[in-house]
């Protein structure tokens, strides 16, 4: 048998060419936008934005099927008897859960096949980083029990901080303070994040227009990680690349990055909050 299989979700954000070169299997996640679903593999980047920007209604999500990722398993069972799953925070969304309802039926197929399914406690580039960790030690030779405990190390260093262009999503959605009114009209940018290993969204403070929130962003990277060790860093962009090469420009001048991605915002979490800039790190 061949190294340990490696599967994740589309929330994970990992650029293409990463996902291709160490052939991670990806299973989507949903949308649903004016009534229509959606797998967000269908969907560009840009053609996301274009259904947002004209969408009636705000987009509502949905977790991926556990026929996705049954057949991820299946297709590995091929090559491998050992399959490490890496899933977006369960208390985010049902994604875990379809994960592990897939284990269970594959398994009673292949009682030979080993499969970990494992909660992030996180999403976007942090999920990212810990799968692309999984699959460089498998391709390292590294077993499933060396595998699962990367992970396991990895899941307590990641953290990623965003920066919200509007709260008008939020407020659109009945998720938003009555505070956020007054907050939008004078362009305070809020700024979430997952950094304290709950697999909860926190809110991590605010900050008066774009350049002082990415600005913001980057002196947070300096609170949550040691910059003395090398520093990994996914900056995310959602509705144009811009953003995400100014901030990738703010932070590795002050910051110096063993290695850094530019990718797109994952589109299931972008419709909840609109525009965003956002990166994940860890050292």
């Amino acid at each position: 048998m061949t190294r340990v299989g490696i599967v994740t979700d589309t929330i994970s954000c990992i650029p293409q060419e990463l996902i291709q070169h160490h052939g991670i299997r990806i299973v989507p996640t949903g949308l649903v936008i004016d009534g229509k679903h959606y797998q967000d593999t269908e969907l560009t980047n840009e053609e996301f934005w274009r259904l947002f920007f004209q969408a009636k209604q705000q987009p509502t999500t949905t977790a991926a099927n556990p026929v996705d990722f049954a057949a991820a398993f299946r297709e590995l069972a091929g090559s491998t008897d050992s399959i490490v799953t890496v899933t977006v925070s369960k208390v985010l969304s049902a994604t875990h859960e379809a994960a592990v309802q897939a284990r269970k039926s594959v398994l009673e197929e292949n009682p030979n096949l080993r499969i970990e399914v494992i909660d992030s406690k996180t999403a976007a580039g942090a999920e990212g980083f810990i799968v692309l960790e999984a699959a460089r030690a498998a391709e390292a030779g590294k077993n499933l029990d060396e595998v699962v405990g990367i992970v396991q190390d990895m899941i307590p260093r990641v953290k990623f901080a965003v920066a919200m262009d509007t709260l008008k999503y939020l407020i659109k959605s009945g998720r938003a303070p009555k505070s956020a009114i007054i907050g939008n009209m004078f362009q305070v940018k809020p700024i979430i994040g997952m950094v304290s290993g709950t697999g909860l969204v926190e809110n991590l403070g605010r900050a008066q227009g774009k350049r002082k929130a990415m600005e913001k962003l980057v002196e947070m990277v300096k609170e949550y990680v040691d910059t003395s060790k090398p520093v990994h860093a996914m900056f995310h962009y959602t509705d144009g690349i811009a953003a995400g090469e100014e901030l990738k420009e703010i932070m590795t001048s002050q910051i110096p990055c063993a290695e850094f991605y530019l990718t797109p915002y994952t589109p299931v979490m972008a419709s909840q909050t609109g525009p965003v800039v956002s990166v994940a790190f860890y050292s």
